[in-house]
């Protein structure tokens, strides 16, 4: 009977019996650090469930998102400009 939706049954008439040719496909290679490869016995393939993470919203003016791939997250890479020195009495950042 078929188990497995790659089951191949072939008659071996040597051996006089059924034997199963049939194998599960090889899951693919992760590629992005977010791939997450999981067996569809309906479909008999593998699928990617895995997503990149969505980029946060800017909030800040100098906020600058990146993508680090070594922990799978966005990363800020801005920084808010350091606020000048006063140099006058009358200044006032």
């Amino acid at each position: 009977p078929v188990v497995n939706c790659w089951d191949n049954f072939q008659f071996n008439t040597t051996s006089c019996s059924w034997v199963n040719q049939g194998t599960q496909p090889v899951q693919p290679p992760a590629v992005n650090c977010w791939d997450n490869f999981q067996f569809n016995t309906t479909s008999c393939s593998w699928v990617n469930q895995g997503s990149q993470p969505v980029q946060p919203p800017a909030v800040n003016c100098w906020d600058n998102f990146q993508f680090d791939t070594t922990s799978c997250s966005w990363v800020n890479q801005g920084t808010q400009p350091v606020q000048p020195p006063a140099v006058n009495c009358w200044d006032n950042y």
